[in-house]
């Protein structure tokens, strides 16, 4: 029996693409420190700022750091953990929580050692829509580009491959990528922006223009 289907054109999905905007690790640096020193509401930057830290420095999504407790901190061989569920297959995993953004993890929970990891002013879970609503007004105060919290993630892997000492399988194990092919798809997406050919030849147009041999 024929497939009906068969004459449907499939559209073409291309895994080097992305709508959302990638941020430098300048452009992290500012919006952490708007976070920090600059957020409009002061009562919540604690918050915001060590939100902000863990989210790229562990290089989580957002859903599992929203559903994380605070008695999910721990240590483990000199090392400040955060354990993870596992959103496949279950178990747990461990992320090591780096000492700037322990530190201000600390500063906000305030001795705090039960409850939501990052929790409403009344102890409730904070949710997706408001971390939405967090990094638009500190993109805004920030000069950036707007966007919502799914891009760290990314950002974070794209930093951490462009170091002079990456190692692609440390960086593919602590993204939680199961493909190396997973990890190196942000390689490429800043490649297609980086090594346009099309800078070289607009410098070349500008520097004619600028010497009047156009």
């Amino acid at each position: 029996m024929k497939n009906p289907f068969d004459a449907v054109s499939r559209p073409v999905i291309d895994p080097d693409y992305s709508p959302t905007p990638g941020y430098t690790e300048q452009e992290w640096a500012t919006l952490v420190g708007t976070a920090r020193d600059h957020h409009r509401a002061s009562a919540y930057r604690k918050r915001a700022y060590a939100l902000l830290l863990v989210l790229y420095t562990c290089c989580l999504r957002i859903h599992s750091l929203l559903n994380a407790r605070v008695e999910d901190l721990g240590y483990d061989k000199g090392h400040r953990v955060l354990h993870l569920e596992k959103m496949k297959g279950g178990g747990r995993k461990k992320k090591p929580i780096p000492p700037m953004a322990w530190d201000a993890l600390q500063d906000y929970l305030d001795g705090r050692t039960t409850g939501w990891l990052f929790c409403t002013t009344s102890g409730g879970q904070l949710d997706e829509p408001a971390v939405w609503r967090l990094l638009q007004s500190l993109a805004k105060r920030a000069g950036l580009p707007l966007r919502g919290p799914h891009g760290a993630k990314g950002d974070a892997i794209t930093h951490a491959l462009a170091k002079p000492d990456a190692r692609p399988d440390k960086i593919q194990r602590w993204a939680d990528h199961k493909d190396s092919r997973t990890t190196q798809r942000y390689n490429r997406r800043k490649e297609l922006l980086d090594d346009s050919p099309g800078y070289g030849i607009g410098a070349d147009v500008a520097s004619a223009l600028a010497h009047g041999t156009a």
